[in-house]
Parts: structure tokens; sequence; C-alpha cells
């Protein structure tokens, strides 16, 4: 199958994916992280199912990539949370009619964080915990929804989780940011892990899965990655659209890619 482009992932009887929004591997040093983050979605004409939520700039993004699908926010059924950083759980709100899908485990770690932790949106995570409706528990080996899995994925954060979607033509294995670019996947370390050796274990592990299924691997910040004889690929170029206002002449374009 040609990957180029940012087309749908398509299976038949199953999932078509599509990125909405893709992510970028970047970080300020001086202005906190990018947050710019992978947000895929997957419909099988009965469920349209979220992965991840996106950070607030992404609200006019969801809302455009949704539109060019003749969808909207309203239809979203379901949001998958990977983990409870702010850049991949603060919009979940906006999907009035959807299940968001939160892991048991990763939710108790977060509220026991002291308010002001790094990443962690505290009113994101006592809204999860308030909400009696709308909000499901899940863990690690579960069948979340028909043909996706939740995979353990642990060192990113205690109780990260990725998700496993067999119901495509390509294998998809949404790594959250237990993977977060071609870097890490190539090297097998991590960047910004609250476990460095659960980190490499867990990359190791999405990586043999990848290899096994011959599928693409989603980054939390990057566009999709394939293996190819143990090399590991962007499916796509990897760019970043950024203006910036130099002078009193107007936007420059400081795209990088």
């Amino acid at each position: 199958m040609e990957r180029e482009g940012t087309e749908a992932v398509t299976g038949g009887g199953g999932y078509t994916a599509t990125p909405l929004v893709e992510g970028f591997p970047g970080k300020s040093a001086s202005h906190g992280a990018f947050g710019w983050s992978s947000l895929w979605l997957l419909d099988d004409g009965e469920r349209r199912v979220l992965i991840d939520a996106g950070q607030p700039a992404y609200i006019p993004l969801i809302h455009e990539g949704l539109a060019r699908l003749g969808l909207t926010a309203a239809d979203v059924t379901d949001v998958l949370i990977t983990h409870l950083h702010w850049d991949h759980v603060a919009n979940f709100t906006m999907f009035a009619n959807a299940t968001t899908w939160v892991g048991e485990d990763e939710l108790a770690w977060a509220a026991e964080q002291p308010a002001g932790t790094k990443f962690i949106p505290d009113l994101h995570v006592q809204e999860l915990l308030r909400r009696r409706q709308g909000v499901e528990r899940m863990r690690a080996g579960q069948e979340v929804l028909p043909g996706i899995h939740a995979l353990a994925s642990p060192g990113h954060t205690p109780h990260h989780l990725a998700f496993f979607a067999e119901r495509t033509d390509d294998r998809l294995v949404f790594a959250g940011d237990a993977v977060k670019n071609l870097h890490e996947l190539t090297t097998l370390r991590a960047d910004s892990s609250l476990d460095d050796e659960a980190s490499t274990a867990t990359i190791d592990r999405l990586r043999s899965l990848l290899g096994d299924t011959a599928g693409l691997l989603v980054p939390g910040h990057d566009v999709g990655l394939a293996l190819a004889d143990g090399a590991v690929r962007r499916v796509r170029p990897q760019r970043a659209e950024i203006g910036y206002f130099a002078d009193a002449e107007g936007e420059q374009d400081r795209s990088i890619g």
C-alpha cells in the first residue's frame, strides 16, 4: 500500500484510520514543550474513535479535520487516552456524546500528584474523577472496543497505555508518548521518561509488535513509522508550518522540514 501523504489507512469491514493532526518531534527549551502531538480518528461506520484528545490549540484543527470527513465533534463516540499529560487529554470535554476511556491506574496515579506537577493538567484530572457518566476506566490487556486493545507501555508515565488496532489493512500501534518519534523507536532511548529502564523495555516490545504485524506505529509526536529490514522510516516527510513576526513588515515563514 502507498503510504505517502495523509490519506486514510483503510480496512475492509474494519476501521478507516485518518490523521486529524500529525505530531511533530520538537520541544522548546525556553517556552515549555511544543505539545504537538498526534491525533488520529478510527471510523468503522458505527464508532468514531479518537486516539487522544490533543492540546487546547488543537480545537480549531479538530473541527477542521472532522469537517473534512463530513463529521462534527458530536459524531465522535469514543476518546481513548494514552496518558494524562495536558497535550493528550485537554480537549476530551469537547466531545459531548463520546465516552472517554482513561486508564484506571493512570488516573489514580495522576490524582495523587500535587497541583503543579509538570505536564499534568490538574483540572482535567479532577473532572475525569468527578464525572459519573461519559467516562470509563480501562486496564492493560483489555479489548477496549472491538478490535482495539490496550497495551501496558510504562516509562513515560507509570501506567501509560498504547493501543493496537487490528481491524485496519495496516495493523496500527498507537504508541502515545511511550514512543514519541523516529529517534526513540530507532535507539530504544526515550526522552522525558519517569523510568528510563521501563521506557526502553516498552519501546523494545512495541518495536517487536510492529515487526510481527508488519504494521504502522503512530508515535506521540511524529508521523507514522514503519519498520523495514530492521530500519525505521517515516512514511511521509515531516514538516511543521511556522510563522514568525520578525518586524513591522509582517509574518515570515519559518517552517521546519
